[in-house]
């Protein structure tokens, strides 16, 4: 049920952010001109086939089954005539005017175009030469190493757990018999399949994918990484799983890799490097253009409720517009933050980019906060069960 209801928020959501672009534009210039066939009227309001199929574009394809019949399309008609009643009753009521809306409407005003000047220095052509690639790459050839690796073949008798000292005499004597037979002549083969523990290796007489130096732990390389003879045996040893007997097969050293192979790695490194730097540098001129001054008396002041945070954004940080989550249905009509949202997003815009970073992609919205159009889809809600499940 909890699913259903939320798949029937984010349908809902996606319709009011339909119904804020037609407001935006009756605000800008009257009524938007019907498209389509009209579906529906409300009031002097057309709900045109145009308006509908915008609505079923937003909805993941793997749920749009819903709508498909009669049944269906008549329930996210209501959803659309819901809507569109709730926008008319506040409009009725002057509520475009109210103080509160009005006040975080600025907010998200100036966040706005705060995020614009960002975008404009992220987006802005920063070119990054061959000769800076080959000389970042030349300085720096420790970070494109491919490690030591070693090919193996493995015979493991997984120990039991500390104290169980039976358990662990008895994992010691079997792994002395399996080492007993090698020395003895019987073929590997034989003696991984009668006594490993390892099922993946099992199927394929011991065998491991490329150790690389570190994988497997000290223990291991200790032995592993001193072999060289393609063959030879170790005595048994132990380490975290268990005890092991390893065949060496070969060795591969430590190579740097390929210029060309890690060239278009260090371009984007070298460009994010100078979009920082730009960014650092645009910021440094702002502030002493601004004559930025900090009253450090007045912020050490200022009381911090350091207490577990209830709704707010990820991380502590409160949302622009509004407190909490969007309600559930039958909460109550949808609150002022969804509609702040919803105007930030009907200006286009994504997440601003942090400072010094690359851009930040848009939060995730709770399940019901509206999407308008042209702004990023949030995550698909689940798939209700056929008919509505529960």
């Amino acid at each position: 049920m909890r699913k259903n209801t939320l798949y029937v928020l984010g349908v809902i959501a996606i319709v009011a952010a339909a119904l804020l672009a037609a407001g935006a534009c009756a605000q800008k210039g009257g009524a938007p001109k019907a498209k389509g066939g009209v579906v529906a009227t409300v009031g002097d309001k057309s709900i045109t086939t145009d308006d509908f199929n915008e609505i079923l574009k937003r909805i993941p394809p793997f749920n749009r089954k819903r709508y498909a019949t009669k049944a269906g399309k008549m329930e996210l008609l209501d959803k659309l005539i819901e809507e569109e009643l709730f926008y008319q009753e506040a409009m009725r009521k002057g509520l475009d005017k109210d103080k509160e809306y009005t006040s975080r409407m600025e907010q998200i005003r100036r966040g706005i175009l705060a995020s614009m000047v960002k975008k404009d220095l992220y987006e802005a052509d920063i070119p990054v030469t061959d000769a800076e690639i080959k000389d970042y790459f030349d300085k720096n050839t420790d970070k494109f190493q491919t490690p030591e690796s070693v090919k193996v073949k493995l015979i493991l008798v997984r120990s039991a757990k500390a104290g169980d000292d039976k358990a662990n005499a008895e994992a010691k004597a079997k792994i002395d018999a399996a080492y007993k037979k090698l020395k003895a002549g019987v073929p590997w083969e034989k003696v991984v399949d009668e006594y490993s523990d390892d099922r993946a290796s099992k199927k394929k007489d011991g065998e491991l994918p490329d150790v690389r130096k570190g994988l497997r732990g000290d223990e291991f390389d200790n032995v592993a990484f001193a072999m060289s003879k393609k063959g030879e045996i170790s005595p048994p040893f132990s380490d975290k799983r268990g005890w092991n007997i390893i065949q060496f097969e070969e060795k591969t050293p430590a190579k740097t890799k390929d210029f060309e192979e890690v060239k278009k790695t260090i371009e984007r490194r070298l460009k994010q490097d100078k979009q920082k730097d730009k960014m650092d540098a645009t910021m440094k001129q702002l502030r002493e253009k601004a004559a930025v001054k900090v009253n450090d008396d007045v912020l050490d002041a200022i009381p911090v409720d350091t207490g577990p945070a209830e709704g707010g954004a990820p991380g502590g940080m409160p949302q622009l517009g509004g407190e909490g989550e969007a309600p559930a249905a039958g909460e109550g009509a949808p609150n002022q933050q969804k509609l702040m949202e919803m105007m930030k997003a009907q200006q286009g815009q994504g997440g601003a980019p942090a400072p010094g970073g690359a851009p930040v992609p848009p939060k995730p919205m709770a399940p019901g906060a509206p999407v308008a159009p042209g702004a990023p889809k949030p995550p698909a809600p689940a798939a209700p069960a056929a008919g509505g499940g529960k």
